[in-house]
């Protein structure tokens, strides 16, 4: 299973990648599963806390389906971006 993770906006600027592809032997994960495999084999923390940050899976907001623990399955987009505004 791949599930492909796109940065947009500072988070891209920061980890200096737009998106990276990780492979999960099992299907489905879960989004806590994939975070956890996103520091250990990209080393990025994605801090859920931060209330800067959005995370996106198929378009979805990630904490209205579920959050940490949003079913993931093969060639789902989970997209991590930042708040923006203006005015």
């Amino acid at each position: 299973m791949k599930i492909c993770v796109r940065f947009v906006g500072w988070p891209a600027s920061l980890f200096g990648k737009s998106y990276v592809w990780l492979f999960f032997e099992n299907s489905p994960i879960i989004l806590r599963k994939l975070l956890e495999k996103l520091e250990l084999e990209a080393g990025i923390k994605i801090n859920l806390k931060d209330p800067n940050l959005v995370v996106l899976i198929n378009g979805k907001l990630a904490e209205f389906i579920g959050g940490l623990n949003a079913t993931l399955k093969d060639m789902d987009e989970v997209i991590i971006t930042s708040i923006s505004g203006g005015g």
